[in-house]
């Protein structure tokens, strides 16, 4: 949209919008000079119509008198950023004390559940009672637990949760370590819980840089199967993580069992096909528990509760099959 104006002591015409708005950095032939040549007008107009400083003439021209928009979102935005960033700083400090009740759980080696977790429970778990000991010491987390009702931190799937999270943060460190770390050997042992599910632990034991050896926990999994070949292949995804170099395992450590550590068709076997330097050595840990044992066996009422839990371990043994 063009609209002009005239002078009649120059007799030139001039754009109304740009005199008031475009006096820097407008068309100087429609701002500052003026236009006289009335015969390529027509083609003046329409050029000026499409220049950048005419269109932001226009655009003042028609906020004048009205509330900038442009000013008003600016602040509302800045109000929802300013509102989002203080909501999300009180979650990350909720989340926080979580994770402490957390963190100080596995520090002692406590159970995080309880048997009965309801409200109206007299022993809800550890867990639960040092969110609720945590409570009566922070207002904040106090009126977390009690406004919330989207993300409250306590149920057992946010518990899983940053579980998993942590490990994540630990197995990285240890990545970390280990790549600095000249050698790296690999720990691992197999047993069947209560349940009769097969579980595998996995620890690496390495040297740091100020020279100090240090044994870290890995993880535990669930081996498709008892067998060497499948806790093989459960170890080696393990190492296949965290040993970028197959010459930095020195060594494997399982214990004395046929199917850890034998001699053809076994574990060390298959792992030393892919880790050449990686030998075998007795878990030193298993010698304490094979001696314990044969200590303990030689008691006639030990031996006589032990034969009772083996027949009640038999009978729930949904591998029964692998004991024979």
């Amino acid at each position: 949209m063009f609209m002009d104006c005239g002078c009649e002591s120059s007799n030139r015409l001039f754009c109304f919008r740009c005199l008031l708005y475009a006096k820097q950095n407008g068309d100087s032939s429609w701002v500052n000079y003026g236009v006289a040549d009335l015969s390529h007008l027509t083609q003046k107009i329409k050029k000026h119509e499409c220049s950048q400083s005419h269109l932001n003439s226009i655009l003042e021209f028609n906020l004048l008198g009205k509330v900038d928009i442009r000013r008003q979102l600016d602040i509302a935005f800045r109000s929802n950023v300013k509102r989002h960033n203080e909501k999300v700083t009180k979650n990350r400090y909720v989340l926080t004390k979580i994770i402490d009740c957390i963190l100080f759980c596995g520090a002692f080696e406590l159970a995080l559940r309880g048997h009965d977790e309801r409200e109206d429970s007299l022993n809800t778990g550890v867990f639960r009672g040092l969110i609720n000991f945590s409570v009566e010491l922070d207002s904040s987390l106090k009126d977390h637990l009690t406004s919330a009702t989207v993300f409250k931190g306590t149920s057992k799937e946010i518990q899983n949760d940053l579980l998993d999270c942590m490990l994540i943060v630990c197995q990285n460190h240890i990545k970390n370590e280990i790549s600095k770390a000249s050698f790296v050997s690999v720990i691992a042992d197999e047993t069947t819980d209560v349940s009769s599910i097969s579980q595998l632990f996995v620890a690496f034991r390495y040297v740091l840089s100020n020279g100090q050896p240090v044994e870290r926990f890995w993880r535990f999994t669930n081996p498709p199967g008892h067998d060497a070949k499948s806790i093989a292949e459960c170890i080696r995804a393990s190492l296949e993580k965290v040993v970028a170099k197959p010459e930095k395992l020195i060594s494997q450590s399982y214990d004395g069992t046929n199917v850890m550590c034998g001699q053809h068709a076994d574990i060390q076997a298959f792992i030393q096909c892919a880790y050449k330097n990686a030998r075998y050595l007795h878990c030193y840990a298993h010698q304490l528990n094979l001696i314990v044992r044969q200590a303990t066996s030689q008691n006639q009422q030990v031996r006589f509760f032990s034969n009772l839990s083996d027949i009640t371990n038999f009978s729930i043994n949904i591998h029964r099959e692998l004991l024979f």
